[in-house]
């Protein structure tokens, strides 16, 4: 890699770093956007032999509702592993159409030189091709990371299908799911009530393993969960688990996913011994059947 291509790139991201903001593309359409056509011009140069005639950089872009990290990469002409380095997600389903999202101008990986969780220490740990630069990206909220970047990379075979596997682990290593998502007659009254997660059959004891990296958000006792623990994990998603016998974690503390959280039990409101595990995002119970793997 030239030299002149390392300045460039360290001088748009020490610039982008100091404004804390980056040029916003509206539309991907070449006719109506003009940043939009610079990125593409970018990229082209970048995939037709002139690499080193492209500088790095990054734009915003706010996607559609009907839009998901697939089509938003395709509309780009990049690398799906491209936008998720750079935006830090670990799984598709982080993607958020809510959310801008950070577009770089010619393909690569993000790698986080300060990396948290197993997710980031896998790909910080993988070999990658030819030169890298350091640079400091500005994302949600003003915060900044650290980044190597390593220009026309892409995921490793290993990292590919880490990435678009599930976006959840199992909580125990084994159970039967006995009640699921959704609707059902209720097991006290037999009146129809939601159920907002599953049930999976356990003995008491039986260990509970926290389902992704995370932080301890809450622990304690209400009567309708008996001894509950619930994380915080990135995206905006919270996993539950209850009727436990024992709770192993204190509040804020950190957790890997497959850490042991808790001991499975039958307290508060419960038919017998078992584990209630939930999945929410911004609070809003989700069918963890869809994005959980029983288990792998």
């Amino acid at each position: 890699m030239s030299g002149k291509f390392i300045a460039l790139i360290l001088l748009v991201c020490c610039a982008a770093h100091t404004h804390g903001d980056y040029p916003l593309i509206r539309y991907t359409v070449e006719s109506r956007d003009p940043l939009y056509s610079q990125q593409q011009e970018d990229v082209e140069l970048w995939y037709g032999g002139d690499k080193h005639t492209v500088s790095l950089a990054i734009f915003r872009y706010k996607p559609l509702v009907s839009e998901d990290l697939f089509s938003v990469a395709a509309a780009f002409n990049l690398p799906y592993d491209a936008l998720a380095t750079l935006n830090s997600w670990e799984a598709p389903a982080f993607f958020d159409a809510k959310d801008e999202v950070l577009i770089p101008n010619i393909p690569g990986i993000f790698i986080p030189k300060a990396p948290m969780g197993k997710w980031e220490r896998m790909l910080s740990k993988s070999l990658r091709k030819g030169d890298s630069v350091s640079i400091q990206v500005v994302q949600k909220e003003g915060t900044s990371k650290e980044f190597e970047f390593f220009p026309g990379n892409k995921f490793t075979a290993e990292e590919r299908v880490r990435f678009l596997g599930s976006l959840f682990s199992s909580p125990v290593a084994a159970g039967r799911i006995t009640s699921p998502f959704g609707y059902r007659p209720d097991p006290f009254t037999g009146k129809p009530s939601f159920h907002p997660g599953i049930d999976l059959r356990v003995s008491t004891g039986t260990p509970v393993l926290a389902v992704r990296d995370g932080v301890i958000y809450d622990k304690g006792w209400v009567e309708r969960y008996g001894y509950f623990v619930i994380v915080n994990h990135d995206g905006g998603y919270q996993s539950v688990y209850a009727h436990l016998d024992a709770i192993l974690v204190e509040k804020k503390d950190l957790v890997d996913a497959g850490d042991l959280i808790a001991l499975s039990g039958d307290s508060g409101i419960s038919t017998g011994p078992h584990l209630h595990f939930e999945l929410r995002r911004g609070g809003v119970p989700i069918d963890p059947s869809r994005l959980t793997s029983f288990y792998d």
